[in-house]
């Protein structure tokens, strides 16, 4: 069973905030910023490079144990840059991490995700507490934010879809927050962490044949630490009509288009209940990826 109280979104924001204490030669905790019930979306930054990769979780409420996933995947990771260690016996997380950096966005979602833990109670604006009563949607069902957009559906990409007629892309705080990073690092690659079936995804980029033959190999190297599917992300426009989304406003097409750079949606499946063995299995399915991601650029 997922104990909420321990689970909370305050304990995952402190265990950053204490990483990046403890590490502070090579790990910076910067706030990137607010959902719109007034949550702050923290950020880590570790490595002394000046090219970055992106980590991200968090983007739907029922990911509820992704987020914990890369809080344990930076305090891994700086234990090993720490002692001089090789991950895995491969991995040699200081040389790497002295070129490179990686922002890792653990819960892009907190509003989300308190939802899912404890009930639309957690949700403190009145007026958008009693908005999502009404959708008649139960709390352990809601992927959405506290406004009951699909951040996942939100980005500003060429493939962007409204549902309705008043909707926008990057109308939401937590969109804003993740598009100014975007905007302000050098990126070279983006994970997208979350759940479903036991895949990767890349992202193409129209008219870039190089760059989508570069995306599939970068799949194909990470499929052999977990025995991953492979897929191509199709557009809605691409499907056939049944098969057809409402909207494909993507984190990782929006960066696809943006930094004209790899970006990849890492999925598992989810179980119903969880001991700790599982989730102690599901974080050794997905705690090297992104180091081979860095080691095969």
């Amino acid at each position: 069973m997922i104990n909420t109280e321990i689970n909370s979104y305050e304990n995952l924001y402190y265990g950053m905030w204490e990483a990046a204490g403890r590490y502070s030669n090579f790990i910076q905790f910067r706030i990137i910023g607010k959902s719109h019930d007034d949550r702050l979306i923290p950020m880590i930054e570790m490595g002394q490079g000046d090219l970055c990769i992106f980590c991200l979780g968090g983007l739907s409420g029922r990911d509820r144990n992704m987020p914990w996933h890369l809080l344990k995947m930076i305090q891994e990771y700086a234990k090993y840059w720490e002692c001089g260690w090789k991950l895995e016996e491969l991995y040699d997380v200081r040389e790497l991490l002295q070129k490179w950096k990686i922002c890792f966005v653990p819960l892009l979602n907190p509003d989300g995700y308190e939802i899912y833990n404890k009930g639309f109670q957690a949700v403190r604006n009145p007026i958008y507490r009693q908005m999502l009563k009404m959708q008649g949607v139960p709390c352990t069902d809601f992927f959405c934010n506290g406004r009951g957009v699909d951040l996942k559906e939100n980005f500003p990409t060429s493939y962007y879809r409204r549902k309705q007629i008043y909707q926008q892309p990057a109308s939401e705080n937590e969109t804003k927050a993740l598009v100014s990073v975007f905007q302000e690092y050098p990126g070279r690659g983006l994970l997208s962490f979350g759940y479903s079936e036991k895949r990767i995804i890349y992202f193409k980029q129209p008219g870039s044949f190089r760059t989508n033959q570069k995306c599939y190999r970068l799949a194909r190297h990470m499929q052999k630490l977990g025995a991953f599917s492979v897929e191509k992300w199709k557009a809605a426009r691409e499907m056939p009509s049944v098969q057809k989304e409402s909207g494909t406003g993507s984190p990782e097409q929006f960066f696809s288009e943006l930094c004209k750079n790899p970006a990849f949606r890492i999925e598992i499946p989810e179980r119903e209940e969880y001991t700790e063995g599982d989730l102690e299995r599901e974080y050794r399915e997905i705690h090297t990826l992104p180091l081979e991601f860095l080691f095969s650029l």
